[in-house]
């Protein structure tokens, strides 16, 4: 080939003075023409005022490898790039697998920043062309690319473009799949296109184009074209995603909390007082829109709130800012260190409207927020956090466990003969911005918040420090919603002694233990492109324990007692009593693939995993739109414990778990197909 290139240089067509790049990964020496005569000519038609560019590589794969030197590291990008980057006052560029070395008046203006040249993001690393690297020189100054050999296989022509697309196409997608396609599809592509031109002389061996105009022309291509160029697997997989962003657009999602710390002292859901604040109580808010379908969930730092003042928010938000009461979820933590606000006897009428108006609030003010969004969520298994407090005992008599009241709730690990089950599943999401900013984030995991009992300070628990410490780190603009998931029967521990101080600094600790794994999801959670939304919610009556109505009619005097002061019904207790039955509702929300399903009391583990059986990627959040107190299973009920005794927090009958898991799954299969 070196005698007939030769011929082919001599005859003209590399004007003097001009910016040439050759690359010729396949030339090699003959016996009669040698590489000094290649360049020889190149020279002579560039004259001294010409720059000649020919690409170098220097791979880094394999080990041992001496650190690249731009003087000595050999080329491997075929014979003559070797020889040629040897030359006398030949300059390189600093980097190894994609540098150039040049020849002539522009060569240390060409060199001069590829060390310092990015980011742009490439397989072989941010800067191999990177913005201000040589690459992009050439694509602005340079006036002929020649590829003797026709071979665009190995040209870095290709490669620069390919980068310069993944760049543009960051725009529209957070994981962008680097393209893939045959580039001898592309160089057939941009010579239909009268860009890429055969030499004149020897149209077999030489290919001749302004670098400039090709680099556009390919752009294009890649753009309008892609299926032309005989795209990889995961490169048409990655084109099908971005033409369903650019049809169905991005998400919009905002966040925002409110505090709702009571005025001090407060009474706490036991009638004990709470003089002080160890950390304010917080409304937090995520907001999603997909165009079509907005969603809206409210997390309170509350023991529990009903459904009537759930409504009060939902009329508001419906009035004012549009959204239907079934697109919107209020729940809240179960934290005990928080005031009555689930008639308990204690509850403050006043304390409750401005958690209503902090609510509305912080609703506003997310959806004002709302900007353009990307979400993706991760499922992990968390440990060292919890163990159910459930156990039955040698006797066959089935006990529960409290690892945070008093000494009459334990027994000796000796007579235990079975402990119950946790739901390990811990379901991180995350909301981003286009730059991979956190908006919000959400976790689910069933776990009670009552490990600061002895203290009689306000705080939301180990799950309100948990939240306290991500937004912490990712800065005051974050919000961060731990959910409760199936925990009625779960107690926490943690790194914590079972028997151990039950205080506010015991449950801080538990909640930076619990942050570290809600940290760590976070970071490695998959971002979806595209995420469908939807929301449904059914209305429903469950049966009222006799056992229940008995205690609540015939025995306030000594409930009162029990409670140590004033106590008198609360507004849905009293209906609950009147109407004979509990009216409630399901609800569901859709992100995606996850099935955020909310339902409205206190619920077993043996209960959540009934519906995740309906749908495994499916997130329980209790006290959900309403407090009934704690849900029986029929087998819970049949084997006794504190879950399904007589006392204030236990008016639903077992019935009520076959109800509600129904309603689950009609909703999850019309929302997601059977």
């Amino acid at each position: 080939m070196p005698e007939s290139l030769l011929r082919c240089l001599s005859e003209g067509g590399i004007d003097s003075g001009s910016l040439i790049v050759f690359e010729a990964p396949h030339l090699t020496p003959e016996p009669s023409y040698s590489f000094e005569d290649i360049l020889s000519v190149l020279l002579e038609r560039l004259g001294p005022e010409g720059t000649l560019v020919v690409p170098t590589c220097t791979p880094v794969e394999g080990y041992p490898k001496e650190p690249f030197d731009p003087a000595l590291s050999p080329s491997e990008a075929g014979p003559f790039s070797e020889f040629f980057r040897r030359q006398p006052r030949v300059l390189r560029s600093h980097n190894p697998t994609h540098s150039v070395a040049a020849l002539g008046r522009l060569a240390a203006d060409l060199v001069a920043g590829h060390r310092t040249a990015g980011p742009r993001p490439s397989p072989w690393g941010d800067a191999a062309f990177g913005a201000g690297s040589p690459w992009d020189l050439l694509s602005k100054n340079g006036d002929v690319w020649l590829l003797a050999g026709a071979d665009w296989s190995s040209s870095f022509f290709i490669d620069y473009v390919r980068t310069l697309y993944h760049e543009n196409q960051l725009r529209w997608t957070k994981q962008t799949a680097f393209p893939e396609f045959d580039p001898r599809q592309m160089g057939r592509e941009l010579q239909k296109r009268g860009i890429a031109k055969p030499w004149p002389s020897c149209p077999d061996l030489l290919l001749s184009f302004d670098t400039a105009t090709a680099v556009r022309s390919a752009l294009d291509i890649l753009e309008m074209n892609p299926a032309r160029l005989a795209p990889s697997r995961h490169f048409r997989r990655w084109l099908a995603v971005r033409e369903r962003v650019k049809k169905e657009g991005y998400l919009r999602a905002g966040a925002a909390k409110a505090v709702i710390t009571p005025p001090i002292p407060a009474t706490r859901w036991d009638g004990k007082p709470l003089n002080g604040v160890y950390r304010d109580l917080y409304v937090r808010v995520v907001f999603l829109s997909d165009g079509k379908t907005s969603l809206a969930l409210a997390l309170c730092d509350l023991l529990g709130i009903s459904r009537a003042v759930v409504d009060r928010i939902r009329q508001t938000a419906a009035v004012g800012l549009g959204l239907p009461p079934e697109q919107i979820m209020l729940a809240c933590t179960h934290a005990h260190s928080t005031p009555d606000t689930v008639g308990c006897g204690y509850e403050n009428s006043d304390y409750l409207s401005t958690v209503v108006r902090a609510a509305e609030m912080a609703l506003e003010q997310a959806v004002r927020s709302a900007r353009s969004a990307r979400l993706g969520w991760r499922r992990t298994r968390a440990r060292g956090i919890a163990r159910s407090r459930r156990v039955k005992l040698k006797t066959g008599k089935a006990y529960t466990v409290r690892y945070s009241v008093p000494s009459t709730w334990r027994v000796s690990p000796e007579v235990i003969a079975e402990r119950g089950d946790v739901d390990p599943d811990l379901t991180v999401i995350r909301i981003e911005d286009l730059q991979g900013q956190l908006i919000a984030g959400l976790s689910n995991f069933g776990c009670h918040p009552s490990i600061a009992l002895a203290s009689d300070e306000v705080s939301g628990d180990w799950s309100g420090e948990a939240m306290y410490a991500v937004e912490q780190i990712f800065g005051e603009n974050a919000v961060f919603l731990a959910t409760n998931g199936a925990g009625g029967d779960v107690d926490p521990t943690g790194e914590i002694q079972p028997w151990g101080p039950r205080n506010q600094d015991a449950a801080s600790r538990a909640g930076r233990i619990f942050a570290s794994e809600l940290l760590e999801s976070l970071e490695r959670v998959e971002i979806q492109e595209v995420t469908r939304l939807g929301a449904a919610s059914r209305s429903l009556a469950l049966p009222v324990r006799e056992d229940w109505l008995s205690l609540i009619e015939k025995e306030q005097a000594r409930m009162c007692q029990e409670f140590a002061g004033q106590w008198e019904l609360s507004n849905s207790i009293r209906e609950t009593v009147t109407r004979r039955r509990i009216d409630t509702e399901v609800q569901v929300l859709r992100l995606g693939e996850l099935a955020l399903v909310g339902l409205p009391g206190e619920v077993l583990v043996e209960m959540g995993r009934k519906i995740k059986a309906v749908r495994k990627q499916a997130a329980i959040i209790e006290l959900a739109n309403d407090d009934i107190g704690y849900i029986p299973t029929h087998r819970a009920s049949s084997e006794g414990g504190y879950e399904v005794g007589r006392h204030l927090w236990g008016r639903a009958t077992p019935d009520a778990e076959d109800i509600l898991v129904d309603a689950a799954r009609i909703l999850i299969e019309e929302m997601f197909g059977s």
